[in-house]
């Protein structure tokens, strides 16, 4: 899987997923180096959307809810 910052398309981050017996996917190898370069902490919310082709973006917000900026700021229609 690709997964980006919304918004950004020059950083992408290859993260394995996994699936259960349920269908339920999960991000396995590459998420950790993921959430450690984004200070993600217990609180934040993340909003993942999948575009197709293994490819993913994510928005993260912190614990005020306010959207987490990590490349300044974009006109990206996906940013709305």
């Amino acid at each position: 899987m690709h997964l980006r910052e919304a918004a950004c398309s020059y950083y992408r981050w290859i993260v394995d997923v996994i699936y259960d017996a349920r269908g339920k996917m999960y991000l396995n190898i590459g998420w950790e180096k993921f959430v450690r370069h984004h200070s993600l902490q217990a609180g934040f919310i993340l909003l993942f959307s999948y575009f197709g082709d293994r490819d993913m973006s994510v928005k993260v917000f912190d614990e005020t809810r306010c959207r987490r900026d990590y490349h300044g700021y974009s006109t990206d229609e996906e940013d709305d």
